[in-house]
């Protein structure tokens, strides 16, 4: 079930780009797996540059093994997966495969017109490129609001003068104490030597 869902999913995004198809399609027959935090999928590469579910138990021509910590970096978008993935197999086919993972994007604007229609597909597309960018803002706005109510309404922060002062006295007595053990050693020194 997964895997016809990863397969249809990945399929759909391939299909938007003759470009990754046609990359795709000089390795028809190669089969590639993909490993995600342990669980595997397999995959063949079809005459028309699409994944196939036809698979063999035959040692994988490419794998892409991505770590559980690399999901993290989904934010950063496939970039930040692919840092952490590692591509082993056929060199000319895990470069084609990467390539084409780096490069794929979602045409969500088409997905969105042939569900709703035209208009209100793009006004749908827009809405939600504008809410991926104001996200972000929001949280830049958020955080800094925050912190500048902890430092200057709240006090519960020391703000960058403050705690600036707060470092040149604590090395100011750092020294102080160094000074003042130097000269108990030197003491201890004068008093053994009687």
């Amino acid at each position: 079930m997964l895997d016809t869902a990863l397969r249809a999913t990945l399929n759909h995004l391939i299909g938007q780009h003759d470009w990754a198809r046609v990359r795709l399609k000089a390795h028809t027959g190669c089969q590639v797996g993909i490993r995600v935090a342990g669980v595997s999928q397999r995959f063949r590469i079809d005459d028309t540059g699409l994944l196939g579910g036809e698979t063999s138990d035959d040692a994988d021509d490419v794998m892409i093994d991505v770590p559980a910590q690399a999901i993290a970096s989904l934010t950063d978008g496939i970039e930040g997966v692919l840092a952490h993935a590692r591509i082993s197999g056929q060199a000319e086919l895990a470069e084609t495969v990467g390539f084409v993972a780096r490069h794929l994007d979602w045409d969500r604007e088409a997905d969105l017109a042939r569900l709703f229609g035209p208009i209100a597909g793009r006004r749908l597309h827009l809405t939600a490129r504008h809410v991926e960018q104001a996200i972000p803002a929001s949280a830049m706005r958020l955080a800094r609001n925050t912190s500048e109510y902890l430092v200057h309404e709240g006090r519960w922060l020391a703000d960058r003068t403050a705690f600036d002062d707060h470092v040149a006295q604590l090395r100011h007595l750092r020294d102080d104490l160094a000074r003042l053990d130097q000269r108990v050693a030197r003491l201890d020194r004068n008093e053994s030597k009687r």
